[in-house]
């Protein structure tokens, strides 16, 4: 049976990944940290797998001991990192070197894999022109904004700067689904006739369905493409605005639309990091998330994603947000 390797495998979009895996059927490995929640992963066909990918040599030890048993992995998606994180520097710690460990510590183990899958993200590419709000090209230059786009951009180049190991990069775009926390904020908000904008309506926007986002990269595995990137989006480009309207039909809310202004916010982002990071702490909102949520165009062009790998996704906004919004009340989440 094909043996596939998830790191980040306990987390909102790792536990996807591994039950898409399941499904198929691969033989999964969960890469997951000593310390992680295992509540998602509780198929007894899963191998759960701690690894400790800060420390290079224990990663080489793994796979050594590994190798007694078993041939190398026939695929690595590597799903592992940070979105949130109170000293700066740890970004590029956590999801830069900690990629370039894993790639190594592979082929110094001689356990190099058909291909290496990176989950990467829009936000390594940076937002697009805010002037034509021209959709975002794969052809376009990366000009990340925050600490966060900067550290997924190093890991990509650093994937790109290697020859040992076959790679494919994808950059999702906002994902969204069951499990998922950062959402929640916004439906809750929502549910309360609320409709709060942080910068314009018009707000270029595009996402993935979890699900989507799943079966698009075990769709990559075993075809022919190899060291490339592409955007992960449902092929849509939408406006905050719609979005609203979709999480109020769903809701069947009303709402009072605020629109907060920018010099505001930037400030509340500043004082909330401030005080969360003499804490200890992270802070939801903070000067990076200020900029992601006040550029205007967020909107990318998925074509060359969707034709390369003959993927059609199954949700749309609409689909997706039903089927998230039930799930976060069944859950009694929402």
């Amino acid at each position: 049976m094909t043996r596939v390797l998830i790191t980040g495998a306990s987390g909102f979009i790792g536990s996807f990944l591994v039950e898409e895996g399941l499904r198929q059927p691969y033989e999964i490995y969960a890469g997951v940290r000593s310390s992680s929640s295992l509540k998602y992963l509780q198929d007894k066909r899963i191998h759960i797998l701690p690894l400790e990918l800060s420390d290079p040599e224990k990663l080489k030890l793994k796979w050594q001991e590994l190798k007694t048993h078993m041939p190398a992995f026939d695929y690595v998606i590597h799903n592992a990192g940070v979105t949130q994180v109170v000293d700066p520097l740890d970004f590029q710690r956590v999801n830069s070197q900690c990629t370039q460990n894993l790639v190594q510590s592979l082929t110094e183990a001689n356990f190099r894999p058909k291909k290496f899958i990176l989950m990467s993200s829009l936000a390594a590419h940076g937002p697009g022109n805010s002037k034509t709000l021209a959709p975002i090209e794969p052809a376009d230059t990366p000009t990340p904004i925050t600490y966060y786009g900067k550290s997924k951009l190093m890991a990509e180049q650093y994937l790109t700067s290697q020859q040992q190991v076959p790679y494919l990069i994808f950059r999702p775009t906002a994902v969204y689904g069951p499990r998922d926390k950062d959402f929640l904020s916004f439906f809750k908000t929502i549910k309360y006739h609320l409709e709060p904008y942080l910068g314009s309506p018009q707000q270029q926007l595009s996402f993935i369905y979890v699900k989507d986002l799943a079966r698009l990269i075990f769709h990559s595995l075993e075809s022919n493409v190899s060291g490339q990137y592409f955007f992960a989006s449902d092929g849509n480009n939408y406006t905050c605005s719609q979005l609203a309207a979709i999480a109020k039909t769903v809701l069947n809310k009303r709402t009072l639309p605020i629109r907060f202004p920018k010099p505001l916010v930037k400030s509340i982002a500043f004082m909330a990091e401030t005080i969360a990071r003499l804490m200890q702490q992270t802070s939801v909102l903070n000067r990076d998330k200020y900029k992601e949520l006040t550029s205007i165009n967020w909107g990318c062009n998925a074509t060359q994603t969707l034709d390369t790998f003959n993927f059609k996704p199954a949700y749309n906004l609409e689909k997706g947000v039903r089927e998230v919004v039930e799930w976060y009340q069944q859950n009694k989440w929402l």
